[in-house]
């Protein structure tokens, strides 16, 4: 029986680096790209119109994929620890992340194993946050605002090293 490439690795193929998004999702969601990078906060507040988080997050990332021509999101896998909370807000901002997806008729996002993602850009699986920046700026010659660019900035680079991009 013949191996069936996923539909990202077909994608792939055919992909420009300027048709990238890698996110690192969190209420404080680092995103990096050619176009832009950067952190979104999506940090829920009374006074931001009664916590329309999930609203806010759907509106931002669909509106970038829109406006730069997104055709491939790449983001970092959810890492199950002792923060129930935390764990639950990345669901949802996955399930969001998965909706946008099918609403434009991307494929799936491609999604990265933590410490792999760590092991890659330091050597080390299990990296501090301090580590990952480190490296964006002995690798890239790039100075990220914060760790959550440096992972989003690192998971662009990932991305694009495998599948030759």
């Amino acid at each position: 029986m013949a191996n069936r490439a996923s539909k990202s690795e077909v994608i792939a193929d055919s992909l420009l680096r300027n048709e990238i998004l890698a996110l690192d999702i969190a209420t404080y969601t680092g995103f990096y790209s050619v176009h832009e990078h950067g952190v979104w906060n999506f940090t829920e507040s009374k006074r931001r119109n009664d916590n329309k988080q999930h609203k806010d997050f759907r509106d931002t990332v669909m509106g970038f994929i829109l406006k730069y021509n997104i055709r491939q999101v790449v983001a970092e896998d959810l890492n199950v620890n002792n923060h129930f909370s935390d764990m639950r807000k990345l669901s949802e901002f996955r399930g969001i992340l998965f909706e946008i997806c099918d609403e434009l008729d991307l494929p799936e996002p491609s999604f990265v194993n933590v410490a792999t993602l760590k092991k890659w850009a330091t050597g080390n699986g299990r990296a501090s946050k301090e580590d990952m920046i480190n490296a964006c700026v002995a690798k890239y010659k790039f100075t990220p605002q914060d760790d959550n660019v440096a992972d989003a900035c690192h998971l662009f680079h990932y991305f694009i090293r495998k599948y030759r991009i």
